[in-house]
């Protein structure tokens, strides 16, 4: 049984863009807005390279490696070893870029990048108002879509270079043809569909819930060649995983902790996930009760996890609140609102979105709410919730579709319950309200406030110039100065021990290495030895790992490491301190 769309919504988007070349519809109109509304939110961060921070140096770094015939490799590692954590398609997009522009230096074809980037961050907006069209009536479905473009990591997605926004936008094309027929859309969506899984390994919940969509509908036979289809990137994706994991080269690394669990870059997830913690390897192995217990506490994050990525995350809420009710706190008499109020809006909010999924199965949808439960299932099984809001970014038109869904149940259940749909209607429009002010606000902090203007050196010694998200604070420009002394004193040989290893390599093409995640100081000497590791850079990022590790040995072992280089980072609040750059003293 197909869903029926809204009654005011029954054009498909082929019917909708045919239409726009004859006369202005609504739907045109609101397209427009939609392409207007994204430039302008680009115009701020047009200039310079796309971000290369976090994994978007991972990815650049395989790109590199695959441009220049080398393999699929970590260039930045001693060895120079094969990479097994991420699928290839996304490296290959980046390869694809240095050979169209004729180099792989980052700062020149970081820019074509930020271009590529800014059309998909174009189509991705059509598309999801294409496919949220289908189910809604446009002005609904023009709330639903600026909810998506207004989402905190829509944006801040489409300025790393990481995977996740091409994913998105392919996993929504991928809808949309899905719901087709023809002879050709089957052969698409079937490319698309093994694009989802090459992109990011999540995509595997789009495989799954393609093939449970046909056995829902009782078409055994196209399920049977969905199955197929399917298993075509997965054995070869993780058949390359187990031939690198068995060959010689693994086992005999260039380093001894080269192949750690914990180094989540240099393994695969089922390894690195088979940690109880992975940032915490000293609490060791993952047992299948911890994995239950780790699923049951996720579990009940999920209502508030699901208003988070449809809306701002749980902090801004709060951060948000208590600033716009301080005022009125000082009246004598007045209700304070709880502390906890955010947290029970969000709740009600991720209610709706479920709610909403489900409305959608039972009208005949299946492909939709089987994927979003695939995804939830996927990341409650993860150890890591702070990082739920950057999974769920790919699905959020999909979010937005179950809230709006679930408005337009309220508002059509009026005339049977008129008392309590009054009420409900209310409710979810105070939400709908909420969401677009607090994701106003928290975009207007982030572009005011966190965004920053780099302005450190290439190679050549030429000024970088952009404005990248999260740039400001937190200890990155201090990071990227340290960067710049290092490239005038360190030698070529030399080999770096950092928290984003890859972006250091970018930045200096010295050899880069993350510290071992070890507690013992003799243990960590002893494996900083087996690199052996030249310099050690001491961030205060958010992703400090040699604060968190290799300083308390740095400190102890004064004897064996100097500090040569200090900044101080001057912004009030933060207490990760001063970015620091010790040096091996030679014996």
């Amino acid at each position: 049984m197909a869903v029926v769309p809204h009654e005011k919504s029954s054009l498909s988007p082929r019917v909708l863009l045919h239409t726009y070349g004859r006369t202005l519809t609504p739907d045109s109109i609101i397209i427009c807005i939609l392409v207007i509304f994204v430039v302008l939110s680009w115009l701020p961060r047009m200039h310079g390279p796309l971000d290369l921070r976090w994994d978007g140096g991972v990815y650049y770094v395989l790109g590199t490696a695959l441009a220049e015939g080398k393999g699929y490799r970590l260039l930045n590692e001693p060895g120079e070893i094969e990479a097994v954590q991420y699928p290839p398609l996304f490296p290959a997009i980046i390869a694809a870029h240095q050979i169209m522009v004729g180099t792989s230096d980052p700062f020149i074809v970081g820019p074509w990048l930020r271009l590529t980037f800014f059309l998909i961050s174009l189509a991705y907006g059509v598309c999801s108002y294409l496919l949220l069209r289908i189910f809604l009536p446009p002005g609904y479905a023009c709330g639903a879509v600026l909810t998506v473009l207004l989402n905190l990591f829509t944006n801040f997605l489409s300025d790393l270079c990481f995977a996740e926004m091409p994913f998105a936008l392919v996993s929504i094309v991928f809808v949309l043809c899905n719901r087709k027929g023809g002879r050709f859309y089957p052969v698409i969506t079937a490319i698309l569909a093994t694009a989802t899984y090459l992109l990011r390994t999540i995509g595997i919940a789009v495989l799954i819930a393609w093939i449970c969509e046909a056995l829902f509908r009782r078409q055994y036979r196209t399920a049977a060649i969905r199955a197929a289809i399917a298993l075509l990137p997965i054995l070869a994706w993780n058949g390359y995983i187990y031939s690198v994991e068995s060959s010689p080269s693994y086992k005999e690394s260039a380093y001894t902790y080269q192949r750690a669990e914990y180094l989540f870059y240099n393994v695969s997830y089922a390894k690195n996930v088979s940690l109880r913690e992975p940032f915490s390897p000293e609490l060791g192995k993952l047992s299948f009760e911890d994995l239950a217990r780790r699923f049951v506490h996720n579990l009940a994050l999920v209502p508030v996890s699901v208003g988070e990525g449809l809306s701002a995350k749980l902090w801004y809420w709060r951060k948000f609140t208590a600033t716009m009710l301080e005022p009125l706190y000082n009246m004598r008499g007045l209700w304070r609102v709880p502390n906890y109020a955010p947290d029970v809006l969000l709740f009600a909010l991720g209610g709706l979105i479920i709610a909403g999924m489900v409305g959608l199965f039972r009208q005949g949808e299946v492909f939709i709410p089987v994927y979003i439960l695939l995804v939830l299932v996927a990341v409650c099984l993860t150890p890591w919730p702070e990082q739920w809001p950057r999974y769920l970014a790919p699905t959020v038109p999909i979010l937005a579709l179950g809230f709006f869904r679930s408005v337009v149940a309220i508002s059509s259940y009026a005339c049977i319950f008129p008392r309590a749909v009054k009420a409900a209607r209310l409710v979810a429009g105070l939400l709908i309200g909420l969401v677009f002010l607090f994701q106003g606000l928290t975009l207007y902090r982030v572009y005011v406030q966190e965004m920053g203007q780099t302005a450190y050196l290439d190679r050549d010694g030429h000024v970088v110039s952009s404005r990248l998200f999260f740039y400001k604070k937190g200890g990155y420009r201090e990071l990227d100065a340290g960067l710049d002394w290092l490239m005038t004193h360190a030698q070529p040989t030399d080999v770096v021990a950092a928290s984003m290893p890859h972006w250091v390599y970018l930045r200096t093409g010295l050899k880069s290495v993350m510290p071992p995640f070890e507690r013992d100081l003799d243990t960590m000497q002893a494996l900083l030895d087996s690199v052996p590791v030249a310099y050690v850079v001491v961030d205060s990022s958010t992703v400090n790992f040699t604060r968190d590790y290799t300083r308390p040995l740095l400190k102890q072992f004064s004897e064996r490491w100097s500090l040569v280089h200090v900044i101080d980072d001057p912004t009030p609040g933060l207490d990760g301190g001063p970015l620091e750059i010790y040096r091996r003293i030679t014996q």
